[in-house]
C-alpha cells in the first residue's frame, strides 16, 4: 500500500502542546512534505483520508511494553494498533531475550515468561536464541510489523549470558564485569536505547532476579558504558526507597538519565537529579490472578510454591493438612515481595470466575472468610478445590490506593516535568490484563468525558513528551520532515473497550484483548494499519536503532 497520504480537513493538534488549528498533512514516502490549509491533492499514486470532524495527531507511544518474544509469534501486535499506538519501548524491568547462550536460554526465557505471566509455550513456538545483542537486532529487524519497537538490553541477560547460573548466586568477578560491560557495548552500538535493570522481582523459585546480586562496582561499569552514549538510558524498577535513592544517584553522578517505575505502583519522587518516572493517568487496572501461576503470591512462599508448582500437586496439597498449617504462618508472616493476599486489601479480593464449581462468586475473600469464621488462607484453599485449578480472583486496585487517591495523584503527575505517560504493560500479563490501550484513557476520561486535560495537552502526554526523553527525534511531533506517524479519530468517535478472550495462543490458549477503538486511521510512516476503525494487514514497521532515531 502506498505511503503517499493527504489527509485533509482534519484539526491537527501536533503534539507540542500548542493548540489546535484547521489544516491538512501530506506524507510522501513515509514523511511529512507539507502541513497547510486547504492542500490540493495530487496524483503519483497519492490516497486521501477525510478528517473532517476528526482530529490529527501524531502517532502515539506506548514507553512500557513486553513483546519480546511475541512479535515474533504475533507481528500484528494486537490489538496496539487500533489503539493509535505507532511507537513502542520494549525490553523492560530487566528482562528481554537477547543476549544468551545455550545452556542458560530456559532460563532467560523463563525470567520473562514467569515475571510478565506470558504462557510458556511461546519460549518453544518461535525461534529465537542470539549470543549478542547486535545478532538479536540482525534477525529481529527484518520481521515486518505493525508499529515500531525500540529496546531496552535487559541486565538479567546480559549477566546470565556471562556469568551462567552464577548469575542467580553471586556478585560478578573483574573478567566476568568486564565481558557484560562489552556484550551492553556491543548492544549500544547496535542501537539498544540502555540498559533495564531490577531490584524488584522473584523468579519462579522464589529467588532473587539476577540483577538483584549486582554490586556497585557492576552499576558503576554499566554506566560507565551507557556514559558513553548520548542519550542512552538506565530503566529501572526498584522496591527499596533508600536502594532506589542509592542506585539513581550513581547513575546521577555517571551523568547517566533514569525512567524509573517507583516502586512498581508509578509513584515517583521529587527532586531526583537525571530521573523521568513513568507516570499515571490511564485506566484503572482490575487484575484478574488466578492459581496456574502468579508473581503474585511470591511473599507468601507455601502459595508460591503451591500456584508455581506442578500442576498435578495442586489440588493434593490444598487438602494436605500440613501444608495448610504452613501456608496459614506463611500468610500471617509474608516476606517483603510481592502479596496479593495482604490483610489490608483482602476485602478488595473478589473471588471471581470459577472453572466449573458452585462458587461462591463476587463475593470478597475477607468477607468469605468472617462468614465462615476461618482463616482466610483455608478459605481460599476451600475455594479452589471447590471450583477448580482455573479458577481466577479480581483485585479491585491494583496498587495500594483507592481509586479517589489514585486520580488526585494522576492530577498531581500532570504538572509535573518529570514525568513520561502512556506506558501500559501491553504484551505482559495476558490473562490477568490487556494493558495495550489503557492510555486512550487519557483522551476518553480525562479529556472528553470530564474535561481535566485539554486535548493538546493528553495528545503532548502522549507523543513528544515520551519521543524527547526516549531521543527519537524523528517522530512525536507533526511538522514537516518528521515520519508520518499519524492518527486521525474523533474524540466522540473512539471508545475504550472492555477485555474479550482471544483463544489464539499457541496451543489454543486464550489471551485478554481488546475490540478495535474505532480511529478512522492509525498511519505508520504513511501506512495505514488502521483504516475505518479496522486493522489491515500492512505491516510497515520494524525494530529499530535508537541512535538512528535520535540523529534524524
Amino acid at each position: 500500500m502506498t505511503s503517499n497520504r493527504l489527509i485533509q480537513g482534519g484539526t491537527v493538534v501536533d503534539g507540542t502542546g500548542r493548540p489546535p488549528f484547521a489544516a491538512d498533512v501530506r506524507i510522501r514516502d513515509g514523511v511529512i512534505v507539507e502541513i497547510g490549509p486547504s492542500l490540493a491533492a495530487e496524483g503519483d499514486g497519492e490516497a486521501t483520508i477525510d478528517a473532517a470532524g476528526a482530529l490529527v495527531t501524531p502517532g502515539f507511544v506506548d514507553g512500557h511494553t513486553h513483546y519480546d518474544l511475541e512479535m515474533f509469534w504475533d507481528p500484528s501486535l494486537d490489538p496496539l494498533p487500533s489503539y493509535g499506538i505507532t511507537t513502542m519501548v520494549m525490553g523492560n524491568c530487566g528482562f528481554g531475550i537477547a543476549p544468551t547462550r545455550a545452556d542458560v536460554q530456559h532460563d532467560i526465557a523463563d525470567l520473562l515468561c514467569f515475571v510478565e505471566e506470558l504462557p510458556t509455550s511461546l519460549e518453544t513456538a518461535v525461534e529465537w536464541g542470539w549470543p549478542t545483542w547486535s545478532e538479536y537486532f540482525a534477525a529481529a529487524s527484518q520481521v515486518p510489523l505493525t508499529l515500531t519497537p525500540f529496546a531496552f538490553t535487559a541486565h538479567n541477560a546480559l549477566r546470565a549470558t556471562v556469568m551462567g547460573r552464577a548469575a542467580w548466586e553471586r556478585a560478578a568477578t573483574d573478567d566476568e564485569l568486564e565481558g557484560i560491560c562489552s556484550l551492553l557495548d556491543d548492544a549500544l552500538r547496535a542501537g539498544s536505547l540502555g540498559v533495564s535493570g531490577n531490584w524488584f522481582d522473584t523468579d519462579r523459585q522464589g529467588e532473587l532476579v539476577p540483577s538483584r546480586l549486582g554490586d556497585d562496582r557492576e552499576l558503576d561499569a554499566l554506566l560507565a558504558v551507557l556514559a558513553r552514549y548520548p542519550g542512552a538510558l538506565l530503566q529501572t524498577i526498584i522496591r527499596d526507597d533508600d536502594l532506589r535513592t542509592h542506585v539513581h544517584g550513581r547513575a546521577a553522578s555517571a551523568g547517566v538519565g533514569v525512567l524509573s517505575l517507583g516502586d512498581g505502583t508509578g509513584r515517583g519522587r521529587d527532586g531526583e537529579d537525571g530521573v523521568v518516572y513513568l507516570g499515571g493517568g490511564g485506566e484503572p487496572s482490575r487484575p484478574r490472578l488466578g492459581f496456574e501461576s502468579s508473581i503474585g503470591t511470591a511473599a507468601v512462599p507455601a502459595w508460591h510454591e503451591l500456584v508455581n508448582g506442578p500442576a498435578a500437586r495442586k489440588l493434593t496439597l490444598l487438602a494436605d493438612p500440613e501444608w495448610r498449617a504452613r501456608a496459614r504462618d506463611d500468610w500471617d508472616h509474608p516476606l517483603d515481595e510481592q502479596n496479593s493476599f495482604r490483610a489490608e486489601q483482602l476485602h478488595e479480593l473478589i473471588l471471581s470466575d470459577p472453572e466449573h464449581g458452585p462458587g461462591p462468586r463476587g463475593i470478597s475473600l475477607r468477607a468469605l472468610a468472617d462468614e465462615r469464621g476461618e482463616h482466610p488462607s483455608d478459605v481460599l484453599a476451600d475455594w479452589v478445590l471447590a471450583n477448580g485449578i482455573g479458577s481466577r480472583y479480581t483485585k479491585l486496585n491494583a496498587g495500594r490506593m483507592t481509586a479517589e487517591e489514585r486520580e488526585a495523584q494522576d492530577r498531581a503527575f500532570f504538572d509535573r516535568p518529570d514525568m513520561i505517560f502512556g506506558g501500559t504493560d501491553a504484551g505482559a500479563h495476558l490473562k490477568m490484563f490487556c494493558g495495550a490501550g489503557s492510555a486512550l484513557y487519557l483522551l476518553t476520561h480525562w479529556v472528553r468525558d470530564i474535561g481535566e486535560l485539554n486535548v493538546e495537552q493528553a495528545v503532548h502526554f502522549l507523543t513528544q513528551r515520551s519521543t524527547d526523553f526516549f531521543s527519537l527525534r524523528d517522530r512525536g511531533v507533526l511538522e514537516v520532515g518528521r515520519r508520518g506517524d499519524v492518527n486521525v479519530f474523533a474524540l466522540d468517535e473512539i471508545e475504550l473497550h472492555d477485555l474479550e478472550r482471544v483463544h489464539d495462543l499457541p496451543g489454543g490458549d486464550y489471551r485478554f484483548s481488546r475490540p478495535s477503538a474505532g480511529f478512522r486511521a492509525t498511519l505508520v510512516a504513511g501506512v495505514p494499519t488502521v483504516l475505518d476503525g479496522k486493522p489491515t494487514e500492512e505491516r510497515p514497521a520494524r525494530l529499530s536503532s535508537a541512535r538512528e532515531a535520535a540523529v534524524s
